[in-house]
């Protein structure tokens, strides 16, 4: 059995049973409906994946959350003196002080404190006071307990850990880059960590150390979390929980990113399995009292008759399933089999950004191209595409090589035409074909006729990604591809470039895209590219292991674990083992409903007494959702457990 996603209904408790509890909220704007009547809690330790198409409502519930919009209907209960971080999509800090005092205002009272105990020592120097001594005393405990003798370290990594550098902790915040201030706004989030963080893209603009530490860092936090983010791998990592609008409905699952896509295919599989069983039944049915309406067999027609009035009443709806872009790209020649030799090789414009070793890229590699922001990972692609010129040496491009680009900036698709001219300005399609080819990416009817300078960058996207797919390369040469592009669309590229013929050169942030795609890295490091046989998760070991070395032992020990798990000699074994596993499941699945009932019902009962003013009730209440609680916690991860073990039988 796999997971499930359920509609949870919770009703508003005291407040240090949760730290956010949304009671039927709902939100539309005019007749837009965004979503229906929602109710669920949000708990410390809690790590929330939002996810949904793009439009769907995701920034908008953050903002309700937030308290920055109000619901249409319903109510937020927040617990009393709960601190929220809340950091949207295009966050600015919007302050004429510098970088480092910008971060220094998360900590007002704490330095208030700092220069109230400066006066007192200078108080205390110039006179002997007990009672001034005892305030002096409590006051320098209360900053020490509080971390004050910390902040201009937590300060510092966290402007570090989102990649600045310490010359720039002077800078002035208005003279930031939208990159640098939009980093700056995340780093001040997280400097002084809240009861609940709201982050919203909070990967934009970070380059693979930032990544990592961002990960790091969110992981480790014991607050609550709601994550929006484009970034699979991150969702992976850091949620434990997922929440997806779909259709006007919040609907919730158990576990990261990845297992509520596998809930939520399950799920629609077996609607769709249901509606269809209905509706040959139906068929069934209809088509017997059609032929017995009126002969021997009518009192049974009149009687299935009956019975199908009674169905038609309580009818399965077909699942509702969102569209997705259709994505080939299609190699019509292919190349030889060395696409690309370079000698003596340096990028750069004015100077050398940085030097290459001679390397031959043959037919079929899939290379991910990596480094820090700025270290001149676009101008290789544009060097070896011959966009560029070579700042010194040579690259000689192999035979029958046709190379196809994919800029980030999407250069000449910001003008007046639209869209559809847009396509037959780079093809020789029809109206009709062109038409044909918009629909497999999400542009039908009126919306072939937008101007291309009116499309939201995920809109962009997908019309770049339409004219990648006529190009009919050999090379693709991808500059941070899945850029706007919602985690559905990501996967679609993803399952394309796996499927390509040809070879390709890709400049991306996406981990998870480099995963699953990439043979071979390309690190671009402190002026040097050095090339790593391998995927990206072999390079990522690599790294791992040259830091701790300790580390990578166990890795391996891991693995060697898992395959002796999977010796096909037991897979008898397994199976009965499996088998039981899910029965257990099954089990532990039935317990959570019930125990969440129970819960919802003791939440009820708790609000009456609290409102009644009834200690003694309240009291004996607390202590049964006390129990039912860590009893739910104790099902859930054993939950948790049994299927990650049905998983590797």
């Amino acid at each position: 059995m796999l997971p499930f996603a359920r509609r949870l209904l919770l009703v508003p408790s005291v407040d240090d049973m949760s730290l956010i509890q949304l009671e039927q909220i709902e939100k539309s704007f005019g007749t837009q409906l965004l979503f229906l009547p929602s109710s669920t809690q949000v708990s410390r330790g809690d790590k929330i994946a939002l996810i949904g198409d793009n439009g769907t409502g995701k920034s908008t519930l953050l903002e309700i959350i937030a308290d920055i919009q109000q619901p249409t209907s319903g109510k937020v209960h927040r617990a009393r003196s709960m601190r929220i971080g809340y950091l949207p999509q295009h966050a600015r800090l919007r302050s004429s002080e510098t970088l480092y005092e910008s971060l220094q205002d998360a900590f007002s009272s704490l330095l208030g404190m700092q220069v109230k105990l400066r006066d007192m020592e200078s108080q205390m120097a110039d006179t002997s006071n007990a009672e001034l001594l005892h305030s002096y005393d409590n006051l320098l405990h209360t900053f020490e307990q509080q971390g004050g003798y910390t902040v201009d370290a937590r300060i510092k990594a966290a402007l570090i850990g989102v990649g600045f550098t310490s010359e720039s902790f002077s800078k002035p915040v208005d003279r930031l880059s939208g990159g640098e201030e939009a980093r700056a706004a995340l780093a001040r989030v997280l400097v002084d960590p809240p009861d609940l963080l709201l982050l919203d893209e909070p990967t934009n603009h970070l380059d693979f150390l930032a990544l990592d530490w961002l990960e790091e860092t969110l992981i480790a936090f014991s607050g609550a979390i709601i994550l929006v983010s484009h970034d699979r791998h991150l969702l992976d990592q850091v949620a434990n929980r997922a929440w997806e609008i779909a259709f006007g409905e919040l609907l919730f699952y158990r576990g990261g990113y990845t297992r509520s896509c596998v809930a939520r295919k399950a799920k629609l599989a077996q609607q769709q399995q249901a509606y269809t069983e209905q509706q040959e039944y139906i068929k069934l049915q209809e088509d017997f009292i059609r032929r017995h309406h009126a002969g021997q067999k009518h009192r049974q027609a009149k009687d299935r008759e009956k019975k199908l009035q009674r169905i038609t009443k309580e009818l399965i709806a077909q699942p509702r399933q969102s569209k997705h872009m259709s994505l080939t790209i299609p190699v019509e020649i292919p190349s030889g089999k060395r696409v690309l030799q370079t000698r003596d090789l340096q990028a750069g414009f004015t100077s050398a950004l940085f030097g290459c070793p001679d390397f031959t890229l043959y037919r079929g590699e899939r290379v991910a191209i990596i480094g820090p922001n700025g270290c001149g990972k676009t101008t290789l692609l544009e060097t070896l595409a011959g966009n560029v010129p070579p700042f010194a040496g040579t690259v000689h491009m192999g035979h029958k090589v046709i190379p196809t680009s994919y800029n980030q900036q999407q250069e000449g698709l910001y003008k007046n035409e639209t869209v559809l001219d847009t396509i037959l300005a780079h093809s020789s399609l029809t109206i009709a074909q062109a038409r044909g080819l918009l629909g497999r990416f999400l542009f039908s009817k009126d919306e072939v006729s937008k101007q291309m300078k009116a499309l939201s960058g995920g809109e962009r996207s997908r019309v770049a990604l339409a004219i990648l797919s006529l190009m009919k390369g050999n090379l693709l040469l991808l500059d941070e591809p899945t850029n706007h592009l919602d985690l559905a669309s990501q996967e679609v590229l993803e399952a394309a470039l796996l499927a390509y013929k040809g070879t390709i050169l890709l400049v991306s942030h996406d981990r998870a895209l480099l995963g699953a795609v990439a043979t071979q890295v390309w690190e671009i490091q402190q002026g040097c590219l050095r090339v790593f046989s391998g995927g990206y998760d072999h390079y990522k070991e690599y790294i791992a292991a040259k830091a701790t070395p300790s580390q990578s032992n166990q890795k391996k020990q891991t693995r060697e674990s898992r395959n002796t798990r999977k010796d096909p000699k037991k897979t008898t074994h397994n199976k009965y083992h499996q088998q039981r596993l899910l029965q257990d499941i099954e089990q532990l699945e039935k317990e959570i409903e019930r125990l969440e009932k129970e819960l919802n019902r003791t939440e009820r009962d708790l609000l009456v007494a609290t409102n009644h003013a009834d200690t003694t009730k309240v009291a004996e209440l607390g202590s049964k959702y006390k129990a039912l609680k860590e009893r739910l916690d104790t099902c859930c991860a054993d939950w948790e457990e049994a299927l990650e073990k049905a998983k590797s039988l």
